[in-house]
């Protein structure tokens, strides 16, 4: 898959995506990639690659020692939509693809997200710290790239789920590997095979989260949250996802070998795995047809 070039280091923090939304926290010297209340509800094709357009102009911003300019010591993953942090895959192109039994389509797009899952596992490779922070609707490969960064915060009321097991597929983008990591993987498993849907304090229950907001307040909720006993704090949260890595260390092989076993496993769903499916996709269509002019745990006052 061709890749965009990075975004140019002197521009920052002025760059332009058609669904992303970038902004610079000086008080919490963090970077915050928004999904744009106008783009899609799911990964498209071309989110993905802005994502990793941005991963890739983000470690430019580094090497070009901007962050002596824009101190940068946590990046966050958020979202400004309507009650929805991101419905995961995009469906509509899985179904067209499955049709036609198109594995090399399915496989351009898996490897491309397990590309972006490696990366924020590693939190892009740069001395950060990566935090998710969560609000609404958070389903399939939402789900699996928040549990890749290094802290998750959420809305009690947030909705967590991997709903593949509906259409007899499994969560093929980073699921197993982060669950099995986070729960054991006997809870991952059964997590997987339930399908069901987890609320935010669920999830925390869970410990597969780290930190809860009220409804309504995901940003605000981020922002104390960095700002918790200030440098300690950060060099304390980066030493223990280092100490995560190296105790229970991601490969980018072993995410490969698993989203090809999802692309090949998806090509052989039958017809009323489809009907399933097509439930789903329309409720993606559904939520992009939403007006997005008060997104639920955004304000730009915070």
């Amino acid at each position: 898959m061709k890749t965009l070039p990075p975004k140019d280091p002197v521009e920052f923090p002025n760059w332009q995506f058609n669904t992303l939304d970038i902004e610079y926290q000086a008080e919490t010297q963090s970077i915050w990639m928004n999904y744009r209340a106008d783009a899609p509800q799911c990964y498209t094709l071309l989110m993905l690659l802005e994502l990793l357009q941005l991963r890739d102009s983000l470690r430019a911003f580094y090497e070009a020692k901007m962050s002596t300019i824009w101190p940068f010591q946590y990046l966050v993953m958020a979202s400004k939509k309507v009650d929805i942090f991101s419905l995961g895959g995009d469906l509509e192109s899985f179904a067209t693809a499955i049709r036609n039994n198109d594995l090399a389509t399915l496989r351009s797009y898996a490897h491309a997200c397990v590309d972006l899952v490696y990366s924020y596992s590693r939190s892009l490779d740069l001395p950060i710290v990566t935090l998710a922070a969560v609000h609404g609707q958070c389903l399939g490969g939402a789900m699996e790239a928040a549990m890749a960064f290094d802290f998750i915060i959420a809305e009690e009321n947030a909705i967590f789920g991997l709903p593949e097991v509906m259409f007899n597929t499994f969560p093929g983008m980073g699921a197993v590997t982060m669950l099995s990591r986070k729960v054991g993987p006997a809870l991952a498993q059964r997590i997987i095979l339930e399908g069901r849907s987890y609320s935010g304090r669920q999830m925390y229950d869970l410990e597969i989260i780290d930190a809860l907001a009220a409804p309504g307040n995901i940003r605000s909720a981020a922002r104390s949250w960095m700002i918790a006993s200030g440098e300690s704090s950060w060099r304390r949260r980066r030493v223990i996802a280092e100490a995560r890595r190296r105790a229970h260390p991601i490969t980018y092989d072993e995410l490969v070998r698993i989203t090809d076993l999802w692309a090949e496993t998806s090509c052989r769903i039958g017809p009323r795995d489809l009907r399933h499916m097509e439930r789903l996709i329309r409720a993606q269509r559904r939520f992009s047809d939403l007006s997005p002019d008060a997104p639920s745990g955004y304000s730009d006052k915070d």
